[in-house]
């Protein structure tokens, strides 16, 4: 866990080709409770990323 285990926790995103068998790598996206305009809370994070 590159944020340590917290109470609110990250969410990674793969990009598409990343999953598929000969596609390209792409870097994934990390996004992080109270940044980027998200709440920086556990369950209204998680219902915005959802």
């Amino acid at each position: 866990m590159p944020y340590g285990p917290a109470a609110t926790g990250a969410v990674h995103v793969l990009a598409f080709p990343n999953a598929v068998t000969g596609g390209t790598s792409a870097p994934a996206t990390t996004y992080r409770p109270g940044q980027g305009g998200l709440p920086a809370h556990g369950e209204y994070f998680g219902y915005a990323v959802r």
